[in-house]
């Protein structure tokens, strides 16, 4: 039996040994603590490291991927999405893209086809961005004049444009919703057809037709009576001067002209005409105007009146073509023909003087060519002969 002194002691010394234990397990779960600490530090550290050695290539990675995605983007914008909108025609503020003026050669294209007419693209790049410039200029001189253009003048012309008369009925509180169905229809297929959106359709009309009024003001100015010259001709298939004096002296002798023209013109056709090309004032034939109306110093004709003139070659017919004024008249009445070529002419003067008034500006190379042509012919519907590039300078605007 123990004392309780050694009781104690015995108590003692397993509290003691109890403390070192848990005192032991402390340091070693510290120990392990660290540890594990230390291996998260170090795992996080190296984690660190090796992202940063790794975030360049991931960098670059992206950029790659960017620029492959970047690559076709810029083409196709490089392709359908700039050079439609580049600039091709200005008429002060109002701009035309290459756009506008395919669209506008489309418009003409279409109504050519439907016809069963290939559209010859030749000039019509040009002819389409002159068309347009002086439909503008006619539009923006349309107030100084008092020219106006109202809505339902333009939907008549739209509808007669599309061949359809019909749509001016089709607000007709009379035509039934089955026939107003039928005809929006075949309006729209027509739109489509063509390629243009409605209202770019609608502008082109509107603005032709302000040029057309604008053309009659000009054509009040005019005259309807004016010196005019009567011309026949004679044909040889080859050059006699022997022959042309035969011709000057029975002239001069006062032979009738048609007398004259049917024993010596070989033209397959005098009998026909007897050699009559018709009465002619000045400006419907600039080649010949200076010659057949011309004076000189003293106050004579070039061309004293009825003697031939020097032979003109024509190269497609090969033949020799001798002109003969037969008589002037003073004052004679412009017949239809040949009002609407002085009409035309007077426009084309008038339009010359007009642009000087205004800031203009027309793009026309080889570039803006090539790229009109291959539109064109992508969207045409029958074959279309490839165009030839000519000069574009010294053009109006340019």
């Amino acid at each position: 039996m123990f004392s309780n002194n050694e009781k104690e002691d015995s108590k003692l010394n397993d509290l003691n040994d109890d403390v070192v234990d848990r005192s032991e397990f402390s340091i070693g779960q510290r120990s392990i603590q660290q540890s594990i600490k230390n291996s998260r530090m170090d795992y996080l550290r190296e984690s660190k490291e090796n992202s940063s050695k790794s975030r360049p290539y991931f960098i670059f990675g992206i950029l790659i991927v960017i620029i492959l995605l970047l690559i076709p983007a810029y083409s196709y914008f490089q392709i359908y999405v700039f050079p439609p909108r580049e600039l091709a025609l200005r008429v002060e503020d109002k701009e035309y893209s290459r756009g506008d003026v395919v669209n506008f050669i489309r418009y003409n294209q279409r109504i050519s086809e439907d016809l069963g007419v290939p559209f010859q693209v030749g000039n019509s790049l040009f002819d389409a961005m002159l068309t347009l410039q002086e439909n503008e200029l006619s539009y923006q001189l349309a107030p100084k004049y008092g020219i106006s253009v109202s809505k339902e003048e333009v939907d008549e012309r739209f509808s007669t444009t599309l061949g359809f008369v019909a749509f001016n009925a089709s607000d007709d509180p009379n035509l039934s919703t089955e026939d107003k169905v039928n005809l929006d229809e075949a309006k729209r297929q027509f739109i489509n057809k063509i390629g243009v959106t409605e209202d770019d359709f609608r502008d082109f009309i509107k603005k032709s037709m302000f040029r057309e009024r604008l053309r009659e003001v000009v054509g009040q100015s005019v005259p309807k009576l004016q010196v005019q010259v009567h011309i026949y001709e004679i044909i040889l298939f080859n050059t006699d001067n022997q022959i042309q004096q035969k011709i000057d002296r029975e002239l001069k002798a006062g032979d009738p002209i048609e007398d004259i023209v049917m024993r010596y013109s070989e033209n397959p056709n005098k009998k026909r005409d007897l050699g009559e090309i018709g009465w002619f004032p000045y400006g419907t034939n600039p080649e010949l105007d200076g010659l057949l109306f011309g004076l000189d110093k003293d106050g004579n004709r070039l061309l004293p009146i009825r003697e031939t003139t020097s032979p003109r070659y024509n190269e497609e017919k090969k033949w020799h073509s001798y002109i003969v004024v037969n008589e002037v008249s003073e004052a004679r009445e412009v017949d239809e023909e040949n009002m609407e070529l002085l009409v035309h002419r007077a426009m084309t003067l008038f339009l010359n003087e007009e642009r000087k008034n205004f800031d203009l500006k027309m793009v026309l190379d080889s570039d803006i060519f090539e790229w009109v042509n291959k539109q064109v012919k992508m969207s045409s519907l029958l074959p279309t002969p490839t165009a030839v590039s000519y000069d574009f300078s010294n053009l109006p605007g340019n």
